[in-house]
């Protein structure tokens, strides 16, 4: 951890006398945008249509992967959270396990890239990118991770779901799973009735 790190945490990090709407969006954002975000994802893939369905898919793997990852970095690191070196106010209780990289960062991050992938209007994707970055200023807002903790976690996020993406895409490209890739004959056109 460097000075700048600390700095920049001090910086963004919520102080008593914040405006209560902004402590209100840094909670909402920190607890209750993430899993909304997964369940309608999960939604999309329980009742979607394809190619939707393959995408909540894809996009649920990249969102399990970036946790299950920024899991196993965090006991590879054991970088301290600000409250375990007395520094900023904690706005939400939290264990004191290490804090890097940013689970809920990697996680938001690896659902955005995934989500703007999807052909959607250029609004819906910065919205998305939006989302992903309220979440990781959040866990700096209120105390529970230095920005570098966040930044490795939005970069963690970015380059799991585009490992998925493209893993997927060999795959959809092969005939396996993933979006429908209809063979090049005659008989593709061909309607088959019971």
């Amino acid at each position: 951890m460097t000075e700048l790190d600390q700095a920049l945490f001090l910086w963004l990090n919520l102080s008593p006398s914040a405006p209560d709407w902004v402590l209100r969006l840094a909670q909402m954002a920190s607890q209750q945008w993430l899993p909304y975000l997964v369940v309608a994802t999960i939604t999309a893939l329980l009742i979607g249509r394809e190619p939707w369905r393959g995408r909540a898919l894809r996009t649920l793997l990249a969102v399990a992967v970036a946790a299950a990852a920024s899991r196993l970095l965090k006991y590879g690191f054991t970088m301290p959270r600000p409250a375990a070196l007395g520094l900023g106010v904690q706005w939400l209780p939290h264990s004191p396990d290490p804090g890097f990289p940013s689970s809920h960062a990697t996680v938001a991050a690896a659902w955005a890239v995934m989500a703007a992938m999807v052909p959607v209007r250029p609004w819906w994707r910065v919205l998305f990118v939006a989302l992903a970055l309220v979440v990781g200023w959040s866990r700096i807002a209120l105390g529970l991770h230095f920005p570098f903790d966040v930044m490795a976690g939005w970069a963690l996020g970015t380059v799991i779901a585009l490992v998925v993406q493209f893993i997927a895409n060999a795959i959809a490209n092969q005939g396996a799973v993933g979006d429908s890739v209809v063979p090049q004959d005659d008989k593709a056109s061909e309607v088959i009735e019971p």
